[in-house]
């Protein structure tokens, strides 16, 4: 709150700013460590991969769609002490893209077969590229969770905190890739399992976050979800 109310701009911008940078650095590494280890399975599973990466960041920008949306304004709201409204912000934010990123989910996983056709996907690599983007696709919830909560707890000076926890899911997905894809065997299946297994142990560090009432600036529950337009247009 010090951070966000009376320090100065520069030390706002550097405290802020650079935990973000190496953040959005992490979160790239996801995709780019499956396609390492997948690599080496063959060109049809790396194929895959390449197939089912624009499904992904179709999902990750709903995330950044309500979380970025909302950032600027509860730093506002927080800078003026306006911590009701900053919970009602938040609150929103975050169910807003949970419903509607399992509404896509749903959506994806119904029409997967034809959408991954329409993205290029040969008949060699459609059969993995379903295999991946399957369990993929679906515990991508998750990360519609975090990159949301990426912002949210970014918006409220806590910008290290988010770092760590992109750190602790990348480096977790690094070392579970080579053993689900090579040891236990499981191909393209296990990099998509490894991941949503690294998802998973993100948003539960972002849930313990927000649970302990007397680290986060905000609140976020379901009661506090504002669907009034003074809230939304901000």
């Amino acid at each position: 709150m010090e951070l966000l109310g009376s320090a100065p701009v520069w030390r706002a911008l550097l405290a802020m700013g650079l935990p973000t940078m190496i953040g959005m650095m992490i979160n790239a590494l996801y995709n780019l460590v499956d396609a390492y280890f997948v690599g080496g399975l063959g060109t049809s599973q790396m194929g895959a991969i390449s197939v089912a990466f624009p499904i992904g960041q179709v999902v990750v920008g709903l995330g950044l769609l309500f979380g970025n949306g909302s950032a600027s304004y509860i730093s506002r709201l927080l800078g003026r002490g306006d911590r009701k409204t900053a919970d009602q912000a938040a609150s929103t934010a975050l169910y807003s893209s949970i419903a509607v990123g399992a509404l896509l989910i749903l959506c994806t996983v119904v029409f997967l077969h034809p959408l991954l056709k329409m993205l290029g996907a040969t008949e060699s690599i459609l059969p993995y590229a379903e295999e991946y983007t399957r369990i993929y696709v679906v515990f991508s919830i998750f990360n519609v969770f975090n990159v949301t909560m990426n912002n949210l707890v970014t918006s409220e000076g806590a910008a290290k905190t988010t770092m760590f926890t992109l750190l602790a899911g990348a480096v977790l997905n690094i070392v579970l890739d080579p053993v689900f894809i090579y040891v236990l065997d499981f191909g393209v299946a296990g990099a998509a399992a490894a991941t949503a297994i690294s998802q998973i142990v993100s948003s539960l560090v972002y849930l313990g976050y927000i649970l302990r009432k007397k680290v986060s600036s905000v609140s976020v529950s379901v009661r506090a979800v504002s669907p009034k337009r003074s809230c939304l247009k901000y």
